[in-house]
C-alpha cells in the first residue's frame, strides 16, 4: 500500500543484506510468480516514486476519503491474512528505513569504529571522525613506518617469513593479489586468512601460495579481522571453524589497508601485461639454449624485464646489439629493486606463454613462498617443433590423429614407431610432465585417447599415456619422470650430455699437477684414527671423525675431517682470480648437488675427482679440511653436561691416513656389545657417542632445537633389480635413529655451526643455511612451544604430532646472510661437510682456502648473493623430483595391490582440515602415499588432523601425477 498524507499504508518486506533501501516481495510458487508479473510494472512505478521522494499524496481509491478509512482497511487486511505467510512481516515504510539504517550502523559503521579505535593503536594514525571512516580516502603518514610494497628487495623474502600484511597470489585466485590478514590459529586448523581486493575472505595453508610480496602493516595495527557482533540481524560475515561464529573485515580496514596496495599493484600489472609479454618474447630468443632447457633466476628475469626498453630492442638497426648488451649485464640485474607490478605481470605473462612452449615450470620455494626460477625452453626443439606437430595433427579435421588411432586400435605398433615419432614424443613429454598450462596439447592427447577403443572410457591421465607408450615401445624407461626436463638427466637433454662428456674426459693428473698445494702447509694427523661412518652403498665418502681423550677434567678434542676436492682447482690457489673460472666447476654449479633418486644417482662432480678425494682408503694419505674444537664433559647431579670451548676452534688444511673400516651397522654393533676389555676403536667410538649425545642435549635445552621421534620418514623406497637386471622391484624401509646416526649427524652439525660462527665473526662471505620459524597466532604458538618443552624433557614428537605440526613448520633455505637456523638451534649455520655432493659446501671450502692463506676471497658478497638463486632452485627441483619419484614407485606398489584385491582397505591418517566432503590423508607406514579421502556424506562428525580413519578403499591412482583417491566405507 501507499503513503497518503502523513499516514502510511503497509508494505510487504523481508530482512535483507543490501545496504541500499529497496522493497522486495519474496516469490513462492507459480501463483506468486504470476502475481508478480502482473503487478511488476505497478510496483516499479511506486518504488520509483518513493525513491525520488516526490510523492506526498496518492489517491488509491476515490471512495477512500480519510486516513481513518485507510487504517480500517489495514486492520482488516492484517486480520484476514494472519498466518497465511508466516515468514512475511508487514511493516511501515518508516520502520523499514529505521531498521535499514540500524543494520547499516551495526554491520558496517560500528565494526569500523571499533577497529579504528581499538585495533589500531597509534598516535600517528590519521585523525578522522568516526562517521567519515568509510570512503574517507585518507593518506597514510610516513610516521606509521609501514612498508611500501610497490617495490621490494628479494632479500626481504629471506629476512621475514609469511606474516600478516604480506601480499600474495593464491592458487584459488591467481589473477588478483590478496593480503594475509590472520595467522594459523591452532594445529587443528593451520590455515591462514586472506582477503581479496573486494573484501571477500578465504582460508588456505601456505602451500596454496604462488607468489609473495613482503609488506608490513602500519605501526599500531594489531588485528584486521574481527568476530562479528550479534545484533539480532542475519550475519554477513564468513564462517571459518564454527557455524555460530562469523568473522568480518571492517570496511574501513579494507579501504585503508587491505585493498589499497593489492588493487594498485594488480591494476598496474594488468596494464603492463601486454608489454611484459612482448619483452619476454624478445628475451626468450636470446636466453634460450638450443642444446637443452635451463633455469634462469626469476628475479634476474624480472630485472631484465624492468630494464628492457621496447623501443630500443625493436629498433631494426641497433635492436640486436642493445639486447646483447643488456643480457651481457643480466648477472647484475638481481641487485636492482624489484617493481611489484613487474614481478606480478612477469608471472602472469610466463603462465600465458607456457602454452606456446617458451617457458617451462615456474619453480616455487616453500620457505620464501615465491618463484625463484623458471625453465627456459629451447626455441627450435620445443616451441617451433610443437608448433609444427600441433599444426600437422589439427590439419584436415584431425586426419593424422585418426590415422594414428586406427593403427593403435589395430595394434600395428611397428608402423606407429616408423610413421609417428612426433606423436610418441608428445606422449612421452606429456607423461613426464613437460607441458605446463598447455590446453592445446591436453586437447590433442584427449582426442587421441577418446578414439582408442580400450581407453575411450578412461580418465585422461599421465598413467594411461605411459601405458600406451609401453604398448608401442615395450622397452621404454620404467620411470617416465626421469625424462622430465627440469631434472636434466642425460636422457632428456643434449646440454647435459655434452656436460657429461666434459666430466668423462677430465684429466685428473693434469688437475693435480697444475694445482697441487704445498703439503708442508698441511697438518699431518699421523696415526689418529679417522672413522668414516657410512652405509655399505655410499657413493661418496666425504667425512670422517676423530676424538682425542686428554684424560683430565673430562677434556676432549673433536676433529671433523672433510674431503678437500677444491685443492685440485685453480680457484683455490690462483689468488688473482675471482669467482668460478673452471669449466668443471661451472657444470658442478649447474648440477649444484648429487642427484639421489630411487632409480638413479648422478654425482655433482666427475667420478674421477670423487674417487681421488674420497676418505676411507686405509694407509693412503688423503687431503682434508679439518675442523677441530675442545669440549669439556662436566658431571652434574642429574647427569652430565657439555661445554664447547669456542676459543679453541681451528680450521686447518690436513692430511689423514688411518681409517678403521666401519659402517653404521658396525658402529651400532660395537656400541651395543658389552666388553670389559674394550679395544682402542671401541673406546674412541664410545667417547664419540657419549659426546654426540651431550651435544644433542645441549642443542635441545639451550637452543630450542627440534628433534623428530619415531614415525618420521617411514616407507622409504628402495629399488632392487629384477631378473632382467632392471631396478623395478620395490621394497620399503623406515628411517631409524641409532647411536651411530646420532654420532655422525651431531658431529656434522657441530662442524657446520662452528664454521658458521667463524665466518660471521671473521666477516667471510659464505653460503649459509637458514630456518626461520613462522609467526603464529597465540594458541598455535603455545602448541608449538609445548612441543619444544616436551622435546627438552626427552619426549620427541611422534608421527601424529608431526602431522599436526607440519603445516606450522617452515622450510630451510640457502642464503648469503648469517641468519639463524632455528630448527637446528644454531645462531649461524654454514654447511662445509659434504663438498663432493653439495656445491654450497664447495663454495665455502674455496673461501676457507683463500682465508687460510690470508689472500683475497674467491667470492665477494655480491657474487655469493648471485649464486644463491641457482643453488636454491636446483635444491628445490631435486627435492621435488625425489619426492615425485618416491611417490611414483609407492603408488605403483599400491596399484599392484589394488589389481590383486580391488576391495582391499587401508587405514589412513588425516593431514588437513576437511573441505567440501574431502580431506587430505597419508598412509602412516608409507610416507609417500599421500592422497585425498572422500568422506561419507552421512558422517555426523568429520575427522580432525592426526586422526586415523579405518577401512578406506582406493578409488583411483595416477602414479605419475601423484594422485591417490580413497573413500570411506
Amino acid at each position: 500500500m501507499i503513503p497518503r498524507g502523513n499516514t502510511h499504508a503497509l508494505l510487504i518486506a523481508r530482512s535483507f543484506h543490501s545496504y541500499k533501501p529497496c522493497f522486495r516481495v519474496t516469490i513462492r510458487g507459480k501463483r506468486q510468480r504470476s502475481k508478480t508479473k502482473q503487478q511488476g510494472k505497478a510496483q516499479e512505478d511506486y518504488t520509483q516514486l518513493l525513491d525520488n521522494g516526490k510523492v506526498s499524496e496518492v489517491t488509491v481509491n476515490s471512495s477512500i476519503k480519510s486516513a481513518k478509512d485507510i487504517e480500517s482497511i489495514n486492520k482488516d487486511f492484517l486480520h484476514r491474512t494472519k498466518g497465511l505467510e508466516p515468514n512475511i512481516e508487514l511493516k511501515q515504510l518508516s520502520q523499514i528505513k529505521e531498521e535499514f539504517q540500524q543494520r547499516y550502523r551495526d554491520r558496517y559503521i560500528k565494526p569500523s569504529e571499533t577497529w579504528y579505535t581499538n585495533s589500531w593503536r597509534s598516535l600517528a594514525k590519521p585523525k578522522i571522525s568516526s562517521h567519515n571512516l568509510i570512503n574517507s580516502n585518507i593518506q597514510l603518514d610516513a610516521q606509521l613506518k609501514f612498508s611500501n610494497p610497490l617495490e621490494f628487495q628479494p632479500v626481504q623474502l629471506m629476512e621475514r617469513p609469511l606474516n600478516v600484511g604480506d601480499l600474495v597470489l593464491l592458487r584459488v585466485r591467481p589473477n588478483e593479489l590478496a593480503m594475509c590478514v590472520s595467522l594459523p590459529s591452532s594445529t587443528m586448523d593451520p590455515r591462514y586468512t586472506f582477503v581479496a581486493i573486494d573484501g571477500s575472505m578465504c582460508f588456505a595453508t601456505k602451500n596454496r601460495i604462488l607468489l609473495r610480496i613482503p609488506h608490513r602493516l602500519p605501526v599500531g595495527v594489531n588485528s584486521l579481522i574481527q568476530p562479528e557482533e550479534r545484533y539480532g540481524h542475519l550475519p554477513i560475515g564468513t564462517i571459518k571453524n564454527f557455524s555460530n561464529q562469523t568473522n568480518i573485515l571492517p570496511i574501513a580496514a579494507r579501504q585503508i589497508i587491505t585493498s589499497r596496495y593489492p588493487a594498485q599493484i594488480s591494476k598496474l600489472a594488468w596494464r603492463d601485461l601486454p608489454f611484459t609479454t612482448k619483452k619476454l618474447q624478445l628475451l626468450h630468443r636470446s636466453l634460450q639454449d638450443y642444446r637443452g632447457p635451463w633455469q634462469i633466476p626469476f628475479f634476474t628475469l624480472v630485472g631484465l624485464v624492468q630494464r628492457l626498453d621496447l623501443n630500443e630492442a625493436l629498433d631494426d638497426k641497433y635492436g640486436a646489439t642493445y639486447l646483447a648488451n643488456l643480457l651481457g649485464t643480466h648477472q647484475t640485474a638481481d641487485n636492482v629493486p624489484i617493481s611489484s607490478a613487474t614481478f606480478v605481470s612477469t608471472y602472469w605473462a610466463i603462465m600465458q606463454q607456457q602454452e606456446s612452449n617458451f617457458w617451462g615450470e615456474i619453480h616455487l620455494n616453500t620457505a620464501l613462498l615465491s618463484p625463484i626460477s623458471v625453465t627456459v625452453i629451447p626455441l627450435k626443439s620445443r616451441h617451433l617443433y610443437y608448433e609444427q606437430v600441433v599444426g600437422k595433427l589439427e590439419a584436415d579435421d584431425y586426419n593424422e590423429i585418426n590415422r594414428f588411432v586406427k593403427l593403435v586400435n589395430e595394434r600395428k605398433y611397428r608402423d606407429i614407431s616408423t610413421l609417428y615419432p612426433s606423436v610418441i614424443q608428445m606422449l612421452k613429454d606429456f607423461a613426464a610432465g613437460n607441458f605446463h598450462n598447455n590446453g592445446i596439447i591436453v586437447t590433442l592427447v584427449s582426442k587421441i585417447f577418446r578414439k582408442i577403443e580400450r581407453y575411450k572410457d578412461c580418465d585422461i591421465t599421465r598413467d594411461i599415456c605411459q601405458d600406451l607408450i609401453n604398448e608401442i615401445l615395450p622397452n621404454s624407461m620404467s620411470n617416465p619422470l626421469l625424462l622430465n626436463m627440469d631434472l636434466a638427466l642425460p636422457a632428456s637433454s643434449k646440454l647435459v650430455r655434452s656436460q657429461q662428456k666434459l666430466y668423462d674426459l677430465t684429466n685428473i693428473e693434469d688437475l693435480q699437477r697444475k694445482n697441487s698445494d704445498n703439503s708442508s702447509e698441511r697438518y699431518d694427523f699421523g696415526d689418529l684414527k679417522v672413522f668414516c661412518i657410512d652405509s655399505e652403498t655410499a657413493h661418496e665418502i666425504d667425512d670422517g671423525v676423530s676424538i682425542e681423550n686428554h684424560g683430565t677434567d673430562g677434556l676432549y678434542t673433536l676433529h671433523i675431517h672433510i674431503a678437500d676436492p677444491t685443492s685440485m682447482f685453480p680457484e683455490s690457489t690462483n689468488y688473482d682470480s675471482e669467482g668460478i673460472i673452471t669449466d668443471i666447476l661451472n657444470v658442478a654449479l649447474e648440477r649444484s648437488f648429487t642427484t639421489y633418486l630411487p632409480d638413479v644417482v648422478v654425482p655433482m662432480l666427475p667420478k674421477s675427482i670423487c674417487n681421488l678425494s674420497d676418505l676411507g682408503k686405509q694407509g693412503q694419505k688423503t687431503k682434508t679440511i679439518s675442523f677441530s674444537v675442545d669440549v669439556k664433559v662436566m658431571s652434574k647431579g642429574d647427569g652430565e653436561s657439555l661445554e664447547i670451548m669456542f676459543d679453541s676452534f681451528k680450521i686447518r688444511k690436513g692430511i689423514v691416513s688411518n681409517f678403521p673400516k666401519v659402517t653404521y651397522d658396525d658402529v651400532d654393533r660395537i656400541l651395543n656389545t658389552p666388553n670389559d676389555e674394550a679395544s682402542p676403536v671401541k673406546k674412541d667410538l664410545e667417547s664419540l657417542s657419549m659426546v654426540s649425545n651431550l651435544l644433542r642435549d645441549r642443542r635441545i635445552k639451550n637452543n630450542n632445537a627440534v628433534i623428530f621421534g619415531e614415525g618420521f620418514n617411514k616407507g622409504l623406497v628402495t629399488l632392487n633389480a629384477n631378473e632382467e637386471g632392471e631396478l623395478t622391484e620395490i621394497s620399503f624401509s623406515d628411517q631409524v635413529e641409532t647411536l651411530s646416526t646420532v654420532l655422525v649427524s651431531e658431529m656434522m652439525i657441530l662442524a657446520n655451526t662452528l664454521t658458521g660462527k667463524y665466518f660471521a665473526d671473521n666477516k667471510i662471505c659464505g653460503v649459509f643455511r637458514c630456518y626461520k620459524q613462522l609467526p603464529l597466532d597465540i594458541i598455535a604458538q603455545e602448541q608449538y612451544d609445548s612441543m619444544i618443552t616436551s622435546t627438552k624433557k626427552g619426549l620427541f614428537p611422534q608421527l601424529k604430532d608431526i602431522v599436526k605440526l607440519s603445516s606450522l613448520l617452515n622450510s630451510s633455505f640457502y642464503t648469503g646472510r648469517p641468519f639463524r637456523h632455528e630448527m637446528i638451534g644454531a645462531k649461524q649455520y654454514l654447511t662445509v661437510t659434504s663438498p663432493l655432493r653439495r656445491f654450497p659446501d664447495l663454495i665455502n671450502h674455496l673461501q676457507i682456502h683463500r682465508h687460510l692463506q690470508k689472500k683475497p676471497l674467491c667470492f665477494s658478497q655480491v657474487q655469493i648473493d648471485r649464486l644463491i638463486w641457482p643453488i636454491q632452485s636446483r635444491a628445490d627441483i631435486l627435492k621435488r623430483a625425489g619426492r615425485n619419484s618416491s611417490t611414483y614407485w609407492t603408488l605403483n606398489y599400491l596399484k599392484k595391490l589394488k589389481k590383486l584385491d580391488p576391495e582391499k582397505t587401508y587405514d589412513v591418517m588425516i593431514t588437513a582440515v576437511p573441505q567440501n566432503g574431502f580431506v587430505s590423508c597419508v598412509f602412516p607406514d608409507l610416507s609417500f602415499a599421500r592422497g585425498t579421502l572422500k568422506l561419507h556424506p552421512s558422517a555426523k562428525h568429520y575427522p580432525m588432523i592426526g586422526d586415523i580413519v579405518k577401512n578406506c578403499k582406493i578409488l583411483r591412482i595416477d602414479c605419475l601425477e601423484g594422485m591417490l583417491e580413497l573413500e570411506t566405507l
